[in-house]
């Protein structure tokens, strides 16, 4: 029966190692939660890095116990993870796609490291593949990935679907290997991205720079139609809608009560990343309680900040920032009873089911490319 290959830079596990001993628990990752109920389905697979510098030794071990809850690892060095995750794609690739291009730095030997990489995730995807397989590939980090896998496997049923934004043709012109990286996405059968507006800037690049034909989302490349759509991000309504009857919920709601019974409370929940504005918005507080000292212990702000390549150094530094100004306001605004920002640097996301439709989208697709090539 054919299984889907879902293909992200990360496994949903975390592992950590202890000399000859490793642990294996659970990522809190928003793709690993989403995707947590696909990959364990029948024969599926999740092909991805187990996030640490795991020793040679070690590496088939762990590979093998992976392997049993249909997880294939794709082992990186030290070197690799310095210059393909933290060089190319947190420092080339996020930037420029969140419009923060002076930020961005582009190195050649990131850029050769990215590459590399991409064609290891080629290899141990082609070592999973089976005719009729359908490869689901996520994120920035592969973007060369889905023709790699088609040069290979001219047959091949491709997704691919990006998680962050795509910029518009004049920002994302400025990646010196701007033609490489559109190549290789357009290499998917059908890319994905959270809203229309990065359809369009997607379709204007590889119009511009690839010189493609395109027509309504449809982009035709030598003998090939790749569909390119919105699937806007949501939410497990019905989990939170249930979560209300939840004594645990209840409890932890009763105690929040208590503590702030009487202040308003605004909730704060993001990433460690500079793209999130969580400096801006401590600011805006700041203004608000300076300009309308009224509001003094009747407002709280309740901040949790979840933390992210802490070994950057620009997401080192925005975390310095971040409780400089954290402390900066408490102590100027505090009293014996009240404190205006409540601050938590910790782990807290919540699950999503929105992939389901993406992946019913993707096997649909499969099907008709099938058919069509049958009729053909």
């Amino acid at each position: 029966m054919p299984k889907t290959i879902i293909v992200a830079n990360r496994l949903p596990v975390k592992i950590s190692v202890d000399g000859t001993r490793y642990s294996i628990r659970s990522s809190e990752g928003g793709l690993a939660t989403g995707l947590g109920s696909i990959y364990k389905q029948g024969d599926n697979v999740w092909v991805g890095w187990p996030g640490d510098t795991i020793d040679e030794n070690l590496r088939e071990k762990i590979k093998t116990d992976l392997f049993k809850d249909n997880l294939y690892a794709v082992f990186l060095s030290q070197e690799e993870v310095n210059n393909f995750y933290e060089g190319f794609c947190n420092e080339t690739l996020w930037p420029v796609f969140h419009y923060m291009s002076t930020y961005a730095k582009f190195d050649q030997a990131c850029w050769q490291s990215y590459t590399s990489v991409n064609r290891k995730f080629a290899a141990a995807v082609l070592e999973n593949y089976e005719s009729g397989d359908t490869i689901w590939i996520h994120d920035y980090q592969l973007l060369l990935l889905p023709a790699l896998i088609r040069e290979a496997r001219p047959d091949a049923n491709i997704g691919f679907f990006q998680h962050i934004p795509f910029p518009s043709y004049e920002i994302f012109r400025l990646i010196p290997w701007r033609k490489e990286l559109l190549a290789g996405m357009i290499g998917a059968d059908l890319i994905g991205f959270h809203t229309y507006d990065d359809v369009r800037h997607f379709v204007s690049t590889v119009t511009h720079i690839a010189g493609y034909r395109n027509s309504s989302n449809l982009i035709t490349a030598e003998d090939r139609t790749i569909v390119v759509e919105s699937f806007p991000m949501g939410i497990d309504h019905g989990k939170f809608q249930n979560a209300i009857g939840d004594p645990r919920v209840k409890q932890h709601v009763e105690s929040l009560q208590k503590v702030y019974a009487s202040s308003k409370l605004v909730l704060s929940i993001d990433r460690l990343d500079y793209s999130k504005g969580i400096l801006q918005r401590l600011q805006a507080f700041q203004c608000f309680l300076e300009q309308h000292p009224e509001y003094l212990e009747k407002v709280s702000l309740y901040m949790i900040v979840v933390p992210s390549r802490d070994n950057v150094p620009k997401y080192k530094q925005l975390r310095d920032r971040i409780d400089q100004l954290v402390g900066h306001i408490n102590s100027r605004h505090r009293t014996m009873s009240w404190s205006p920002i409540q601050y938590f640097y910790k782990s807290c996301y919540p699950h999503a089911r929105w992939y389901e439709p993406r992946l019913q989208r993707i096997r649909r697709f499969a099907r008709e490319r099938q058919w069509r090539t049958r009729a053909q």
